[in-house]
C-alpha cells in the first residue's frame, strides 16, 4: 500500500515542477528546492520511500518511525499547499479553515481509496479478521463527517460574508453534484459496505462479505474524487470554500 502512495506523491511531485515551470527530470525531481512546499513534498517522497523499503526488511520499529514521519510530512505538506489559496479565497478564518479543509479532503480520500485497496488482500489471505477493513470503514463514515461538518460551517460563514460570488445555474448544479454525489452518494455507500460486514452477512460468507464490501468501496472512490472535484471547482470559481 506504501508503494501506492509513493506513486501519488511522485506524480505530485511532478505536477509541483510544472507548476514553478521546471522541466521534469529526475535531477529537477530531487535538487529542485523552489519554497518549503517542495521541500516538503521532497521529504514525504522520500519519507514513504524508505517506509515502503523497511517492509522488506521487517523490522517494525523502523516502520513505525518512518510511518508516523510520513505522516507529519504529509500534513505539513498540505498545510504549506494551502497557504498559497490565501489571497483567492473569500471567507472569515481562511488561515484555518483552508489548510483544515485541504487535511479533512485529503483524510477522505485516502481513507476510501486505503479501504478499497485493503480489501483486495482477503483475496490473497482469506484467514484476515474481518475487523481490519470494518476500521478503514469507521475511518471513511469519520471523515466523511469532518467533511461534511465543514461544509457546514462554511456554509454559515457565507451568509455573513461580503463580496461573494452568487449562484449560478452552472454552479447550482456542481454544488448539488458535491453534496448528493460527493457526501449522501458517499454515505449510502458506506451503509451498504456496513451492512456487507456484519457479523450475520460474515458468518454466511466471509470471502462473498469482503468482496462485496470492496466492490462497493471502489464505487465510493468514485463518488468521493466526484465529490472532491466539485468543491475544488467550486472553490476556483466562486473562491469560497465548498
Amino acid at each position: 500500500m506504501g508503494s501506492i502512495y509513493l506513486l501519488v506523491g511522485g506524480l505530485s511531485r511532478c505536477a509541483n515542477l510544472t507548476l514553478h515551470q521546471q522541466p521534469v527530470t529526475f535531477r529537477n525531481f530531487f535538487g529542485s528546492w523552489q519554497n518549503s512546499e517542495s521541500i516538503s513534498v521532497i521529504c514525504f517522497v522520500l519519507i514513504v520511500l524508505i517506509y515502503t523499503l523497511s517492509w522488506w526488511f521487517k523490522t517494525p520499529l523502523l516502520t513505525r518511525i518512518f510511518f508516523f514521519s510520513g505522516l507529519i510530512s504529509g500534513v505539513m505538506w498540505l498545510i504549506l499547499s494551502a497557504q498559497r489559496y490565501f489571497q483567492i479565497v473569500q471567507l472569515p478564518g481562511e488561515m484555518f479553515l483552508l489548510p483544515l479543509q485541504f487535511l479533512t479532503a485529503a483524510a477522505l480520500l485516502g481513507a476510501v481509496h486505503s479501504g478499497m485497496w485493503f480489501g483486495h488482500w482477503y483475496l490473497v489471505v482469506p484467514d484476515l479478521p474481518v475487523v481490519y477493513l470494518k476500521r478503514f470503514n469507521t475511518v471513511l463514515l469519520c471523515t466523511l463527517s469532518g467533511v461534511t461538518l465543514l461544509l457546514c460551517l462554511n456554509l454559515f460563514f457565507r451568509q455573513y460574508a461580503t463580496d461573494t460570488v452568487s449562484f449560478n445555474l452552472f454552479y447550482q448544479i456542481i454544488f448539488s453534484m458535491r453534496v448528493l454525489i460527493g457526501i449522501v452518494g458517499t454515505l449510502f455507500l458506506y451503509f451498504i459496505t456496513w451492512d456487507c460486514l456484519r457479523p450475520k452477512s460474515v458468518a454466511r460468507d466471509v470471502l462473498g462479505a469482503t468482496r462485496a464490501a470492496t466492490g462497493f468501496l471502489f464505487i465510493a472512490i468514485i463518488t468521493v474524487l466526484l465529490g472532491e472535484f466539485c468543491s475544488r471547482l467550486l472553490f476556483l470559481e466562486m473562491r469560497f470554500i465548498f
